[in-house]
């Protein structure tokens, strides 16, 4: 798959994100296993065997986590993850994210960031945390820039970030966007299908 012309523009993001569901595993477990073994260690937290991505992508679809992805070319190139963690007060929830190595540097991971915090406050969750390596300067500047608290203790960083007021507005942008993604997600297969039935010039 060839990434599309404009593709390698500096802070263009010609593709989409949308909201992952169970019939994306496929898609989730192929986007993991493309992170090379830095990607992995920053994402993971050290090394993790092929099956432990591919479980990791079922057990995430198919449990209560928010699951966002960029899609471009149809294909997934980056996923910001939202879990909850049960128990807290006030309600909180963990982020992850991952972005392949050829797309990093582009704005994927704040726009993936700024959706998980969106759905964060639709969930009713007042605090997120992100946890990474201390290595990780990329994760951390993200981090960062969304005014997070960083607290380091040894090789390890998490950042504590505040959810967004839940107005009514911001409730009702959460709404639409669910919405496009759904939308989004038709066009962006149709297309696909669209494509693959064109018939070959060459031929």
């Amino acid at each position: 798959m060839t990434r599309s012309s404009n593709s390698t523009a500096p802070g263009l993001v010609p593709g989409l994100i949308r909201r992952l569901g169970p019939r994306d595993a496929d898609g989730f477990t192929t986007h993991l296993l493309r992170l090379d073994a830095e990607a992995r260690a920053s994402r993971f937290g050290g090394l993790v065997s092929d099956k432990a991505l591919h479980d990791h992508a079922l057990l995430a679809l198919a449990g209560g986590a928010v699951v966002l992805g960029y899609v471009e070319d149809g294909v997934l190139r980056g996923v910001g993850e939202l879990h909850d963690q049960p128990g807290s007060s006030p309600s909180a929830g963990e982020a992850a994210f991952s972005v392949e190595a050829g797309w990093q540097g582009r704005g994927i991971g704040s726009k993936l960031m700024r959706r998980v915090l969106s759905a964060a406050t639709a969930r009713g969750i007042r605090r997120v945390v992100v946890v990474c390596q201390s290595s990780n300067r990329m994760m951390r500047r993200l981090a960062g820039h969304f005014d997070a608290r960083l607290e380091i203790v040894g090789t390890e960083t998490t950042g504590h970030l505040t959810t967004p007021a839940a107005t009514p507005l911001r409730l009702l942008r959460v709404a639409v966007s669910d919405g496009f993604d759904l939308a989004a997600e038709n066009v962006e297969r149709q297309a696909r299908l669209f494509l693959a039935n064109l018939p070959d010039r060459a031929a």
